[in-house]
């Protein structure tokens, strides 16, 4: 499921988009730089939702069943309008560190009215455990755990993850890995030199990233989770899942899979 990378690093750490949060130059807790960051990255609305819509391509329900979900890192609530809109049936706890893109979320999925809970806490520490209850159907997150930067929290924060799912829970993390091997990184560059492809080179180091995807995988499989995968990649960024138990299908409750479902979905 490999494909090339086609997106830029200005993202928004430990919600979906804010990865520098630990910059100098960035302080995700300043309402008027949070307010800039929201309006340059409306230029790229279409990439990041088309990676937002790859994550939810891997969440094996039909649109009308029910199901509750946890986004460590909503930021300014983007990918959970992706999952909303199309799952009428999903309740979400969406959590951030930060206020100002809280306040932007609460906004943004205001339409969405009580199947939205909010939730403010620092993935650095257990602590944010304290902030929400499962289990949950499916914990996600996008761009927010590399900024953890230490493996060993990273690792952590895994088995805190798999500890909040229920038999046939789900973990889908996209985010950022480092290169198998640190020449690979030049290949960022590289890509960009055939335009058709229309690739876009990484504008930050990758080889300074927290984990290479097999060590993700590693560190998902020791956190308890029986199956691990890697569903998606282009370049650095990645789409990987822990399952708790075995994959739970909307066939396992009566469907037929040969014949399909009403709603027209391939499962």
């Amino acid at each position: 499921m490999a494909t090339a990378h086609q997106h830029t690093h200005e993202e928004h750490g430990h919600a979906n988009d804010h990865t520098e949060q630990r910059h100098h130059d960035e302080d995700w807790h300043d309402g008027a730089f949070v307010q800039q960051w929201l309006a340059r990255t409306k230029a790229r609305e279409a990439e990041r939702r088309r990676h937002f819509v790859a994550l939810r391509a891997f969440i094996p329900k039909y649109p009308d069943q029910e199901l509750r979900y946890l986004n460590l890192g909503t930021g300014p609530g983007n990918l959970d309008v992706v999952l909303l809109e199309h799952f009428p049936g999903a309740n979400a706890i969406v959590l951030d560190t930060s206020l100002a893109m809280l306040n932007a979320a609460r906004k943004e999925l205001a339409a969405f009215g009580d199947r939205v809970e909010y939730a403010r806490a620092d993935l650095s520490t257990a602590d944010w455990l304290g902030t929400v209850a499962g289990p949950f159907d499916f914990v996600i997150s996008a761009r927010t755990i590399h900024n953890l930067s230490e493996p060993r929290r990273i690792r952590e924060l895994y088995r805190e993850i798999r500890g909040l799912t229920g038999h046939g829970g789900t973990f889908l993390n996209l985010d950022y890995v480092r290169p198998a091997k640190a020449e690979l990184a030049h290949l960022g560059g590289w890509v960009t030199r055939d335009s058709e492809a229309r690739f876009v080179g990484t504008s930050h180091d990758v080889t300074l990233l927290p984990g290479t995807l097999q060590e993700h995988l590693g560190w998902l499989g020791e956190a308890g989770f029986n199956t691990v995968e890697v569903y998606w990649k282009e370049m650095d960024l990645a789409l990987i899942s822990g399952i708790n138990g075995h994959l739970h299908m909307p066939w396992d409750h009566g469907d037929d899979p040969v014949r399909g479902h009403d709603h027209g979905h391939a499962h």
